[in-house]
């Protein structure tokens, strides 16, 4: 599976995955369907 999000820094992309609404709603919520630790990249153009 591949998620795409859209942010206006590398900071806020970062902070996201430190969110309590991800860590405690979004990441449980995809585990069951995660086979392995999720491959998270951040890019910057």
């Amino acid at each position: 599976m591949q998620v795409i999000h859209g942010f206006d820094s590398v900071e806020h992309a970062q902070a996201y995955l430190t969110s309590d609404l991800f860590v405690q709603k979004v990441a449980p919520g995809l585990k069951p369907i995660w086979d392995d630790d999720p491959d998270v990249r951040i890019y910057s153009l």
